[in-house]
């Protein structure tokens, strides 16, 4: 348990130290937040240095919204695409939308398709997504762009979960 708790604490020090910078202001946060989610009630949470809205489902769950760019940001064919993705309190996707991207309007508009991005519901672990002929890269990207995401925050979730601990804002 111990060991755990060292090797998730080192984690976060690792992700703070060598953390991505978003270019996205808290406040576009909660914007991207609230249109990506369709919720209007959300929680604009912190900890250390990653950021995350909260929100419960219908059952009273919690779900949680993340944007890509907050931890990782590969690049695809000739930029990065961000995306928001929700999760349960498992790690578990439950959707995923583009933001925005860099990357060549043309091969963006393929990975938006409805067929690729669903591939990436329920998604907890890392598994064969197909990929789309003519934007491979890009396609590359976006997934690498999601585990990466997932994975890190499925360990600051961890680590929130054994501390109990983390700076909650005000509903926004």
């Amino acid at each position: 348990m111990q060991k755990t708790i060292c090797i998730v604490g080192f984690l976060l020090i690792v992700f703070t130290i060598f953390g991505i910078d978003s270019d996205i202001s808290n406040e576009d946060f909660i914007s991207l937040a609230h249109s990506s989610t369709k919720i209007d009630s959300i929680t604009f949470c912190t900890f250390e240095d990653f950021r995350f809205a909260q929100y419960d489902d219908e059952e009273g769950n919690p779900v949680f919204f993340i944007i890509s760019s907050d931890f990782s940001k590969p690049v695809g064919y000739e930029g990065f695409t961000n995306v928001g993705i929700s999760l349960d309190n498992t790690g578990k996707v439950l959707s995923v939308k583009i933001l925005s991207s860099e990357d060549t309007p043309s091969f963006v508009k393929r990975v938006k398709r409805k067929w690729f991005l669903n591939q990436f519901i329920g998604y907890s672990d890392k598994k064969n997504i197909k990929m789309i002929t003519g934007a491979t890269k890009t396609c590359k990207a976006v997934k690498i762009s999601i585990e990466e995401a997932v994975e890190k925050f499925i360990l600051v979730m961890k680590f929130m979960n054994q501390k109990n601990d983390f700076n909650k804002k005000k509903k926004v």
